[in-house]
């Protein structure tokens, strides 16, 4: 078993794809200054959660797995700094050279970001995930992205919580008002001082998630995450 440990490592250390160069300084002042912006534009937003949904956020620190939809992104560091201030996030980014933006704009906001995705260096931030939630960091995955096809949920968090044995917390935002983007997620920009309905759904033990079967994890995974998500664009096929 401690061989296969091995082999493991050694194959996800050596499988993925380098990343792009770091941003320079100059790019990192457009992002401190666009940081501020979504920060200013978040707080006037009209956050709702509902009283037994907030208490699945749970008192205690454990780390946990939380999975929302690609095109809800906008809300996610203003839900945690007012709902969770005291927890540590990270979340998976695109290795791409786009991902380095939004990777940027992530630390702006506070959160760890983990570079990479199927298309890209995958095993090692597999291995990056692992390791972020053993030292006690959340993990943040849209399972649909970074290319979609929109709703779409992939095996990463399902295989992830498998793992880890994490508690998997599925959140959606649904807007009163917003703008869409014509991007391939749709993206969500709420409109300044509109009312955002947060819905949490939690599993507690990601261990035992549908027997510990992958394929029947992410179905499961999306069938609870629609549940909670409105979208009147969308329909099912």
């Amino acid at each position: 078993m401690e061989e296969q440990k091995n082999v493991d490592e050694a194959a996800l250390a050596s499988s993925g794809a380098t990343l792009p160069k770091k941003l320079q300084w100059q790019q990192r002042c457009v992002l401190g200054v666009l940081g501020v912006a979504i920060r200013l534009w978040a707080r006037t937003l009209r956050l709702h959660v509902r009283a037994e949904e907030q208490a699945l956020i749970g008192e205690s620190l454990q780390p946990a797995v939380w999975i929302l939809w690609h095109n809800r992104l906008f809300v996610g560091a203003e839900f945690f700094r007012r709902f969770a201030p005291e927890r540590k996030t990270s979340a998976i980014i695109s290795a791409s050279k786009d991902g380095a933006w939004l990777a940027g704009l992530f630390e702006q906001l506070g959160i760890k970001p983990i570079r990479g995705s199927r298309h890209g260096r995958a095993m090692q931030a597999f291995r990056d995930m692992l390791r972020a939630i053993r030292e006690g960091y959340d993990l943040c995955i849209t399972p649909d992205g970074s290319r979609g096809p929109m709703y779409e949920m992939k095996a990463g968090a399902a295989t992830v919580a498998l793992r880890t044995g994490a508690p998997i917390i599925l959140m959606s935002y649904n807007f009163s008002r917003a703008w869409r983007l014509k991007s391939w997620d749709r993206l969500y920009i709420p409109m300044p001082f509109s009312r955002v309905e947060v819905r949490l759904d939690r599993i507690e033990d990601g261990k035992r998630l549908a027997g510990g079967d992958v394929e029947q994890a992410v179905a499961l995974l999306r069938q609870r995450l629609m549940a909670i998500t409105e979208d009147d664009e969308y329909s099912e096929a």
